[in-house]
């Protein structure tokens, strides 16, 4: 009788346990699968914080200095660089007005004093009157019909000119591109490259006017010469400077397969034409540039018939006149036409053989750097 209980008891005793171990086993594995799932489950994302945009920097543009000659065209020509220069949204461009519209009397005569002013103490009261980084004058000449607009970019912090830039224009309606290719020179300095290129389309727009750059171009061409043959090609390299915002000077090196078709004349003469020249572009601006120019040099020939036989190499004075269109910026695609005075007036050969009118005609590519 008393076996009953104990045994049930023990029973009871042991089963205890049991159910307590599998509880807690069963809350530990729970627990390792919820910190599993918290531990992979994506982190929620914040938002990117926007960078503030940068604080448009302060450039006064004072009034252009003149000779008596030229003292009605400088407030027009000031105002066309100030417009200018306030198009970019980096630049808080203030004029002259502007500047001394919170001075009294006293520091408008000093300011007039010092628009002259280059470097040293001047400058930084200079600086302290207009409240400007940049600081832009200059001078307006005209000489006869020719104008000279010459500007200065002085640089608040750095007590020092960041550029000179120049242009000519020869008569007074050549004032608002001369003011622009200016203003174009300012812009580059102040507002960085890289910049400026971001904003740049790929077609429709010339990234920059010339000035201080180099060209690197490669063509091909074809020379129509009067009583030879119309197929003369040959093809030329070039190398050019821009020494103006719109002039280039160049150097040609190339070849030219001249031909004959008339029957006892030998055909085959090539002829190494080495070119020193200059080319002035229009619209500088734009995309689509007409350009004309002109070339000085000499050919030199490997042949059995030809002028050089007498006379040694021929000399070259070549005009020409085309167009070219700015892809992205750098990338020009030119076509061109031209003639050789001199081989028209003194011909290929010693029996006046091809004088006459030729027609040079251009295909290229040229790399503005």
């Amino acid at each position: 009788m008393t076996s009953g209980p104990r045994c049930r008891a023990r029973v009871k005793v042991e089963c205890r346990p049991v159910s307590r171990f599998v509880s807690w086993w069963l809350s530990c594995f729970v627990l390792l699968l919820a910190s599993a799932a918290h531990a992979q489950a994506p982190a929620p994302v914040l938002p990117a914080a926007e960078s503030p945009a940068p604080e448009a920097v302060v450039v006064a543009v004072l009034m252009l200095e003149a000779n008596a000659a030229g003292s009605d065209a400088a407030p027009g020509v000031t105002s066309l660089i100030t417009s200018r220069l306030a198009e970019s949204p980096r630049l808080r461009v203030l004029s002259q007005w502007d500047v001394e519209a919170a001075l009294d009397e006293e520091h408008q005569r000093q300011l007039q004093g010092l628009k002259t002013c280059e470097r040293g103490d001047c400058l930084q009261e200079l600086v302290a009157l207009t409240g400007a980084r940049y600081v832009v004058a200059g001078r307006l000449d005209r000489f006869g019909d020719q104008y000279l607009l010459t500007a200065n970019l002085l640089d608040a912090a750095g007590g020092r000119i960041l550029a000179r830039p120049r242009a000519e224009a020869p008569e007074a309606e050549d004032l608002l591109r001369t003011a622009k290719a200016v203003s174009d020179q300012l812009f580059a300095v102040l507002v960085p490259p890289e910049e400026s290129v971001a904003a740049r389309p790929l077609l429709g727009g010339s990234s920059r006017t010339g000035g201080g750059g180099l060209l690197l171009g490669l063509r091909v061409n074809n020379n129509f010469i009067d009583k030879l043959s119309n197929v003369n090609p040959g093809g030329d390299v070039e190398v050019g400077y821009w020494f103006h915002p719109e002039w280039v000077g160049f150097l040609q090196v190339g070849f030219s397969y001249v031909r004959s078709t008339q029957e006892g004349v030998r055909s085959g003469l090539t002829v190494l034409p080495s070119i020193v020249g200059a080319r002035h572009y229009h619209n500088v601006e734009k995309s689509l540039r007409p350009y004309w120019g002109f070339g000085l040099g000499v050919q030199l020939s490997f042949g059995d018939f030809g002028i050089f036989q007498s006379t040694g190499p021929l000399p070259t004075v070549i005009g020409f006149a085309g167009l070219e269109y700015l892809v992205a910026g750098s990338v020009g695609f030119q076509l061109e036409l031209g003639t050789n005075v001199a081989q028209a007036v003194l011909g290929l050969s010693e029996s006046k053989l091809g004088d006459g009118l030729n027609l040079d005609l251009n295909a290229g590519i040229a790399y503005h750097f």
